[in-house]
Order: structure tokens, then C-alpha cells, then sequence
């Protein structure tokens, strides 16, 4: 009867060695995602913190300016410079084209940074402001979409070239991830462009 109880008895064992063992699981999962979130929740408060340091006026510590189509941007050399290895090099040397400093605050002349080619205000603000937040903002209507009031300018040719525009100074500035994905971004609208073309060209054929 001894010997009958024994198999029982090391069931039982296993099945709370089993039960302590999914606990600790489960604990241990769900410590594991609380500090995801938590992460998640610090890593966005820090990239508005930061996003704030650009666009909100009561938060002007920048130290130097970049004069944009004759529009004044603030800056702060120590996020450019540790986000972009262009920018390091320019405020490395502290010495470049188009550098001069009045009232006390470092003056920098994109037209003269860039060595062809044009980024306008627009597109500079929505580079900056995702160097700066890690976050890429959409388009402003008023610079990506063509006069045809029944476009989507999800992939007209404003939006294409603005587009264009962006990925030149993602690149000329040496932000790679940006480079990549509007890279992706421009060929996903080539190809919305080109099937919307093949359709107005059969419904043109039809009629």
C-alpha cells in the first residue's frame, strides 16, 4: 500500500513544482512588459521634451541658428551634433563658410552647408524636427499637393518632389534610417503613380 501511495505522492510533487514554476512565469512576463511600457512611456516623453526644445518659443535655449530661405531656425549644436555626423564635423571645426556670430549666438547658412541642390524652410523643419524627436511628421499640405482638386497627393508630383527633397537632406546631413525610408516611401508613390496612370489611360481608351 506503501508503494501505491508513491506515484501520488510524486504526482502531486510536479504539479505544484509545475504550478511554482508557471508562476514565476508569469511574474517574471509580466514584470518583463511592465518594464517595456514603462521604457516606451519614457522614451516618448523624452522625444516631446526634446520636440518642445524646437517648436516652443518659452523653451528658446538654442545657441546657435541656421538661416533657412532667409528665416532664422534655432539649434542646438549639442543634439545636431550628436545625431548627425555632418553637423559634428561643422561644429567640430568651428570654423566653416558661411559661419558668423552676432549677438552672441553662432549663425549657420544652409544654402552654403549644402554643396548643390536646395532643401526649402518646410522640408528643413520636418528633417530638424524628427533629429530632434525621433518622429516623422507628415507633409504640409500647402508644399506636396498638385492643383487637381481630385488627387489624393498621397503620390502626385509635389508630393514626390518634396519627398526628393527630404531624402537629400536626410542624406547630404547623414541620417541613414530617414535616407532608408523615404527611399521606400518614394518608390511605394512611383508605383501608386504609375498604376493611376495605366488606369486613366484605360478608362481614357474605353471612353
Amino acid at each position: 500500500m506503501a508503494n501505491s501511495a508513491e506515484p501520488s505522492s510524486s504526482l502531486s510533487n510536479n504539479t505544484s513544482s509545475s504550478h511554482l514554476s508557471n508562476g514565476s512565469h508569469n511574474i517574471c512576463s509580466n514584470g518583463s512588459d511592465h518594464a517595456r511600457n514603462l521604457e516606451a512611456i519614457s522614451l516618448n516623453k523624452l522625444s516631446s521634451n526634446l520636440e518642445q526644445l524646437l517648436i516652443d518659443s518659452d523653451y528658446d535655449y538654442g545657441d546657435a541658428d541656421i538661416i533657412v530661405e532667409g528665416i532664422p531656425v534655432r539649434i542646438h549644436r549639442c543634439i545636431l551634433g550628436s545625431r548627425s555626423k555632418f553637423f559634428h564635423e561643422i561644429f567640430k571645426r568651428g570654423k566653416d563658410k558661411g559661419l558668423s556670430k552676432n549677438e552672441g549666438k553662432l549663425k549657420y547658412c544652409l544654402s552654403d552647408l549644402l554643396p548643390y541642390g536646395k532643401v526649402g524652410y518646410e522640408a528643413f523643419l520636418i528633417f530638424l524636427n524628427y533629429v530632434y524627436s525621433g518622429k516623422l511628421k507628415p507633409s504640409p499640405m500647402e508644399v506636396s499637393t498638385c492643383v487637381d482638386n481630385v488627387c489624393a497627393h498621397d503620390a502626385c508630383g509635389p508630393a514626390i518632389n518634396f519627398a526628393v527633397e527630404l531624402m537629400y537632406a536626410s542624406s547630404i546631413f547623414q541620417i541613414p534610417e530617414l535616407v532608408s525610408l523615404f527611399q521606400v516611401n518614394i518608390i511605394s508613390m512611383m508605383i501608386v503613380m504609375n498604376l493611376s496612370q495605366e488606369i486613366y489611360n484605360s478608362m481614357s481608351i474605353v471612353s
